[in-house]
C-alpha cells in the first residue's frame, strides 16, 4: 500500500492520518505529499493501523505520537499525563507579568511540566519548582524540564520547603457530572487530572486555603479555572484575605485565570 492509498482509505481524517504518518516515518508532512507513491513497509503499515485503531477508540493523538506542543515548545507526553492545552498559556502570561526579578515560583500540579518549561524560557531569572502527586506525570515533567526546575512528588503545597513569590496552578476543575460528557480523547487522559468533586473546585479550594502559608508577603496565587467558575474562585480568594484579585480571559474570551496577592502585612 502506498501513502496515497492509505490516505484515500479514510481510516482517519486526513489531518490525523498525516500526523501519524509523519510520526511513524520520521518525516515532515510536506515530505509525505512529495512521496505519495512511496510504498509502506508491512511492519510500518501495521503499526500505523494499530495507532489508527487506538485513535478511533478515543486515544489522544498526542499520546499516540508521544509529543505535544505548548508555548511553541515540544513536550514528551503519554498515557498517565494530561495533554497541555493552549488556554493554559494565559496562566503563563499572568505569571510572567507578576513574578519579581530573581524570585521563586512554584507550579502546583505540574503534570507534564508545560508551565515551568514555558516559564524557564520567558523568565530564566526565576527559581522554579514543580509539585505533582502522580509519579507517572512527574517523570514526564522531569524529562521535559531537564534540570531547569526542581520537581517534587507530593500533594499540593506539602513538599514545598520555603515560601514563594508566585504560586501557579492548573488543578483539575471539571465537575463530577460533567465528566461523562467530555470527548472520548479527553476521558482517555488521567481522571485525577480532570475531575475535582461535585462543583469542580475541591482541589482549588484546598490550595486557596494553603496558599498564604507558602507565599511571601505580597506574593501571588494564580489559578487556572473552568468556564463559569471565576465568581466562586474570586470569592474564595477574598475570604482567605487575598488582595488585588483579578481575572484574565483566554483567547476565546473565557475568564481562564483568577489570582490574588497575599497582604504585605497582617490585615
Amino acid at each position: 500500500m502506498t501513502l496515497r492509498e492509505l490516505l484515500n482509505a479514510r481510516e482517519l481524517p486526513p489531518r490525523e492520518m498525516l500526523i501519524l504518518l509523519s510520526h511513524h516515518l520520521g518525516v515532515d508532512q510536506a515530505q509525505i505529499y512529495r512521496d505519495l507513491d512511496r510504498p509502506l513497509e508491512p511492519q510500518v503499515l501495521r503499526h500505523i493501523r494499530q495507532d489508527a485503531e487506538r485513535r478511533r477508540a478515543g486515544w489522544p493523538l498526542q499520546h499516540l505520537t508521544g509529543r505535544a506542543w505548548f508555548w511553541s515548545l515540544p513536550l514528551d507526553v503519554g498515557r498517565g499525563v494530561l495533554v497541555p492545552r493552549p488556554e493554559t498559556e494565559t496562566l503563563v502570561e499572568a505569571a510572567c507579568k507578576r513574578a519579581p526579578a530573581g524570585g521563586a515560583l512554584a507550579d502546583i500540579g505540574t503534570g507534564s511540566g508545560a508551565i515551568l518549561a514555558a516559564m524557564s524560557v520567558e523568565r530564566p531569572d526565576l527559581r522554579l519548582t514543580g509539585v505533582e502527586k502522580s509519579p507517572v506525570a512527574l517523570r514526564y515533567a522531569a524529562r521535559n524540564l531537564e534540570g531547569r526546575a526542581e520537581v517534587l512528588l507530593g500533594d499540593l503545597c506539602a513538599p514545598l520547603a520555603g515560601t514563594q513569590d508566585v504560586i501557579v496552578a492548573n488543578l483539575p476543575y471539571v465537575r463530577l457530572d460533567e465528566y461523562a460528557k467530555l470527548p472520548d480523547d479527553v476521558r482517555h487522559e488521567p481522571r485525577m487530572a480532570l475531575v475535582s468533586g461535585a462543583d469542580g473546585l475541591a482541589a482549588i479550594r484546598r490550595l486557596v486555603r494553603q496558599g498564604p502559608a507558602h507565599l511571601r508577603p505580597g506574593g501571588w496565587l494564580l489559578l487556572e479555572i473552568g468556564a463559569g467558575q471565576a465568581d466562586a474562585v474570586a470569592e474564595m480568594l477574598g475570604r482567605q484575605g487575598f488582595l488585588d484579585i483579578f481575572r484574565q480571559e483566554d483567547l476565546s474570551g473565557i475568564e481562564r485565570v483568577v489570582g490574588g496577592r497575599r497582604p504585605c502585612a497582617p490585615s
